[in-house]
């Protein structure tokens, strides 16, 4: 109710409100035509016009026609308080940052498509000059490389951003993975879009979520869209209607796609990645995702500061069929812990805690010790995102809490025994003399 009374607010001021956007839509390339991308650019600004938006509609750009349409919309900009971008065509990245590819590029070594291609970061830098409140940017342009005769790009798709504050970006699919154009009029990312943008009092946020489970159902989890988001206002499309209306059904196949399967698709993208921000991507999209420990681990390995993404979320406890067991009975000839999704383990030796990747067989990562010997228990949390080990240290009980991610740890105390609870973030103490003392979980 709160969001609905939101967007009533924002429509009330629409006659003061300015709508601005530039939709491109490039099919006409030399060596690599694109057959929806023309189809995707007309009918999105088709829906935008109806929306309320001022619409710069432009088709087939090279890399000039393709700054002067950037330059236009710079400067209609100016006093709007909404501005979107929407871009449909082949677009590559190259050492992190993403290019849309104009019509008549004509590359043909990675070193040049800085120079011959149009630099996504352009656009958000007319936004950010114009001050516009909320700044949308969707591409549909994470097609395979037009160039892959000439040269091999590094990495596949466009490349993970950062969205600017007052900003969302929307992509077609997950980092580094190539979206489809397509068997109807329209790209199957664009067909989703248009389907659900005019649905009355939908926030964007809602909005894109249904175009995910859309894409997702589809493709059969081979193309999963995703937004990085920075929004700090609502919106949406659409107006909600005065009077009361029954909910949308959702076909029987979207409502089968729940958020886990989504959150399987997108980590079914990533998972293989060599690249930090991959996994940074995905943390960002499901912070307490099925796969998020694994993912904060393989993305500390590649890069260390990729621990703390989330950090400031709240903690989420997984429910377990099984009986969370106290640490204290745990007795192993060889202590270790999996992960309660099953997809690492860390196990105890002389020398520390080694940590391997269940599903690759490979080492992650070790955690020296400084006595070994006086560990005791290993248990992860519910959610996977902590460790903790029962210490024995000359008949002293305590109890360490170390972040999974990174190894570090984050406090040492007395007790006996200990109890993660699977239904909040909390951790169960009990102390030599019975007493139980609850501790919160970052």
């Amino acid at each position: 109710m709160a969001l609905m009374a939101l967007c009533v607010q924002a429509q009330d001021r629409g006659m003061a409100e300015r709508k601005v956007a530039l939709v491109i839509g490039n099919s006409s390339y030399k060596s690599v035509p694109l057959k929806n991308p023309q189809n995707d650019a007309r009918d999105v600004a088709a829906a935008l016009r109806k929306l309320g938006f001022e619409v710069i509609e432009r088709q087939n750009l090279g890399r000039e026609g393709f700054a002067m349409a950037v330059r236009e919309y710079g400067d209609k900009l100016r006093g709007a308080t909404v501005g979107l971008f929407y871009f449909a065509g082949h677009g590559i990245q190259v050492k992190g940052r993403n290019f849309l590819v104009p019509v008549d590029a004509d590359i043909a070594r990675e070193d040049e498509v800085q120079y011959r291609s149009f630099d996504v970061n352009e656009v958000l830098d007319k936004m950010d000059s114009a001050r516009t409140a909320i700044n949308l940017v969707v591409l549909d342009a994470c097609r395979n490389n037009p160039f892959a005769r000439s040269f091999k790009l590094a990495q596949t798709g466009l490349a993970q951003m950062d969205a600017p504050t007052g900003t969302l970006i929307a992509f077609a699919t997950a980092p580094g993975s190539v979206a489809q154009d397509g068997d109807g009029n329209n790209g199957l990312y664009t067909s989703a879009l248009l389907k659900h943008i005019a649905s009355a009092g939908l926030s964007v946020e809602q909005m894109f979520k249904r175009v995910r489970v859309d894409v997702v159902n589809q493709s059969k989890n081979q193309q999963v869209p995703w937004e990085s988001s920075s929004l700090n206002r609502e919106f949406a499309f659409a107006a909600p209607v005065a009077a009361p209306q029954a909910a949308v059904a959702l076909s029987p196949a979207a409502i089968s796609a729940t958020e886990l399967g989504l959150d399987l698709a997108f980590w079914d993208a990533v998972k293989d990645s060599k690249e930090a921000a991959d996994y940074r991507a995905y943390l960002e999209q499901y912070p307490q995702g099925r796969f998020a420990a694994l993912a904060r681990v393989r993305g500390a390995a590649l890069q260390p500061n990729l621990a703390s993404v989330a950090s400031n979320q709240p903690a989420l406890s997984i429910p377990v069929s099984r009986p969370v067991q106290a640490l204290s009975s745990v007795n192993a000839p060889s202590l270790q812990a999996i992960s309660p999704e099953g997809l690492y383990k860390v196990t105890l030796t002389d020398q520390g805690l080694q940590w391997m990747d269940s599903v690759r067989g490979a080492v992650l990562r070790r955690d020296a010790l400084a006595d070994a010997g006086a560990v005791k228990a290993l248990q992860f949390s519910p959610d996977g995102r902590w460790l903790l080990l029962g210490l024995d240290k000359n008949g002293h009980m305590g109890q360490q809490l170390r972040d999974a991610a990174t190894g570090d740890v984050l406090w040492e105390k007395l007790a006996v025994s200990a109890q993660f609870d699977t239904l909040a973030p909390v951790l169960r103490l009990q102390s030599l003399a019975g007493v139980i003392e609850t501790v919160r979980l970052p």
